[in-house]
C-alpha cells in the first residue's frame, strides 16, 4: 500500500502529500567521465518530485567531511592511487551512514550518482588490488538497480573537447560583456595608460588541453572502460546507450524506473 507523508511548504505553507513507494529504492547511475550521468539525475529528481515521490541524491565526491580535501587535492600534485583510493573510500563511508541509509530508513528513493563500481573501475584503472578495493566497500548497500551509461571512450574525449570550447566562448563573452559595462571606466584608464606608452591589457584566455593532457585523458578513460564493460555481466547494469539525445535517455530511465517503483 502506498504511503504519504505532508510537507509544509516554506512559501505558501500549504501541506505537501509526498509519496513514499512500496518499499524504499536505491537507484545508481554509472559511466565513464561525460556520459551524462549528472544531467540525468538531476532531471530524474525533479520528474519524481513532481510525481510528488519522497527522493534524495548523493554524488560522488560530496560528503561535507571529505569534499574540500579531494578540491585540494585535484588543484595540487597527484596522490598516489593508495591515498586517492583511501580518501575517495572516506567520502563514500560518510555519504552512506548520513545521506544514503537514513533516506531508506525513511522509505525514500535514493538516486546515486556514481556509487561503488566508480571505485572499483578507477582503482583498477590506477593498478591497485581489485579484492584489497572491494573489501573497502563491503559496508555499502546494495542498489535495487544500476543504470549503466554507455559511451566510448573517443566519445568521452569529443565531450571534453567541446566542453572546453563552450567554457572558452563563455569567457570571451563574459570578458566581453564586462568590457562594455565598464566602458566609461575604460576610456578614462586606456587614456592614461596611453600617455605613459603603456598598452591595454587584453582579455585573458584559458589555458587549453595540451595533445598530452588529452591522451592522458582518452588512456585512462579507456582503462575505466574496460572495466565497467566487465563488471556489466558481473553485477547486472541496464546497459543505456549515453550518444542518444538527453531527453531519449531521459525516457528510458523514467519508463524502468516506473516498472521498479510499482514492484512490490
Amino acid at each position: 500500500m502506498v504511503q504519504q507523508q505532508y510537507l509544509v511548504g516554506n512559501s505558501n505553507r500549504e501541506e505537501i502529500a509526498r509519496i513514499t513507494p512500496e518499499r524504499p529504492r536505491l537507484i545508481v547511475l554509472e559511466g565513464i567521465d561525460l556520459s551524462g550521468r549528472t544531467t540525468q539525475v538531476q532531471l530524474l529528481h525533479d520528474w519524481l518530485l513532481a510525481q510528488r515521490y519522497l527522493v534524495t541524491t548523493t554524488a560522488w565526491r560530496s560528503s561535507p567531511i571529505i569534499s574540500d580535501i579531494l578540491a585540494q587535492v585535484r588543484s595540487g600534485p597527484p596522490l598516489k592511487a593508495l591515498t586517492y583510493s583511501l580518501l575517495f573510500s572516506a567520502d563514500h563511508i560518510d555519504r552512506t551512514q548520513r545521506v544514503i541509509k537514513p533516506a531508506l530508513a525513511r522509505g525514500e528513493i535514493v538516486l546515486a550518482d556514481r556509487y561503488t563500481y566508480t571505485a572499483f573501475a578507477r582503482d583498477a584503472a590506477r593498478g591497485l588490488d581489485s579484492t584489497w578495493v572491494h573489501n573497502l566497500y563491503r559496508y555499502s548497500v546494495q542498489p535495487d538497480v544500476v543504470f549503466y551509461l554507455h559511451i566510448s571512450p573517443e566519445e568521452a574525449v569529443h565531450r571534453r573537447l567541446s566542453l572546453q570550447q563552450q567554457r572558452l566562448e563563455m569567457l570571451q563573452k563574459h570578458g566581453k560583456h564586462k568590457k562594455h559595462g565598464e566602458h566609461g571606466k575604460a576610456q578614462h584608464k586606456k587614456a592614461a595608460k596611453d600617455r605613459k606608452g603603456q598598452k591595454e591589457t587584453p582579455v585573458l584566455q584559458p589555458q587549453l588541453l595540451t595533445r598530452e593532457a588529452l591522451e592522458s585523458f582518452r588512456a585512462f578513460e579507456m582503462k575505466m572502460y574496460s572495466e565497467y564493460q566487465q563488471m556489466q555481466q558481473q553485477y547486472g547494469f541496464t546497459v543505456i546507450e549515453g550518444d542518444q539525445s538527453i531527453d531519449q535517455v531521459q525516457t528510458i530511465l523514467r519508463r524502468a524506473i516506473i516498472r521498479l517503483l510499482l514492484e512490490v
